[in-house]
């Protein structure tokens, strides 16, 4: 109850249909319950979660089958909420559910690890981060044009939606500026010809980890005009 003033609905002694109001309490409570342990689908070493929605992702019940005699942690993607089971722990970054300690065939025990955050508390993976990079003048043939080092878990989403690249001087042929991660090529920043604002090519969400090196690097052969490049990468945390 919100205060001593309830401004819920609540059930009288003598009244009928109770069920009708607590079933009605319970589905408006119920984003509250998203990855609340499923009692009545839990059953030996199967553990079951009802769904909700997270971070825009629908969530479906489900289940997933434990490890016998073993502390099983049960966590769910920061980024997308899909829900994984583990034996050596909750990894950095993800949304701790379940430590469940299970016997030879049952649960013998488990904690609920989720925590209750009000609407003024960001959740893990909703938080907005952005990398911005910028290289002055006309970048020379495959010239490393920023180097940033990431200082923590970021999700960067397939497509770099909501990502911008633009420059001062219009392109005299299409060009292409790759992206890496710690030397690995993960996405393109792509200016078609006589264009100032890029494309930008990323076919998966890319999750960094704090220490990661995220370059952008200039085609092997400069474009002669394309210069004062800004790229601001928006990702989440």
């Amino acid at each position: 109850m919100s205060n001593s003033t309830t401004l819920l609905d609540t059930i009288a002694t003598n009244q009928a249909n109770k069920e009708v109001v607590a079933n009605a309490l319970f589905d408006a409570a119920s984003p509250a319950m998203t990855w609340g342990r499923h009692a009545s689908a839990c059953n030996a070493l199967t553990w079951a979660w009802n769904g909700g929605m997270y971070n825009g992702n629908a969530i479906a019940n489900g289940t997933a089958t434990l490890t016998a005699s073993a502390t099983n942690y049960v966590y769910a993607d920061n980024a997308t909420g899909a829900v994984s089971v583990n034996t050596t722990g909750v990894p950095a970054g993800k949304i701790p559910l379940y430590s469940i300690v299970t016997g030879s065939t049952t649960v013998t025990s488990y904690t609920d690890l989720r925590g209750y955050q009000p609407a003024g508390i960001v959740v893990p993976g909703s938080n907005p981060y952005d990398v911005p990079m910028f290289f002055p003048g006309i970048p020379a043939n495959a010239q490393l044009m920023a180097r940033i080092v990431v200082p923590r878990v970021v999700v960067f989403p397939s497509g770099l939606t909501g990502s911008y690249a633009s420059s001062v001087g219009a392109a005299t042929a299409s060009a292409t500026l790759t992206l890496a991660r710690n030397g690995a090529n993960i996405g393109t920043v792509n200016f078609a010809l006589g264009a100032t604002s890029a494309t930008f090519t990323f076919g998966s969400a890319v999750t960094t980890a704090a220490g990661d090196v995220l370059t952008l690097t200039n085609q092997a052969t400069a474009d002669a005009t394309l210069g004062n490049i800004s790229v601001t990468l928006t990702g989440t945390r």
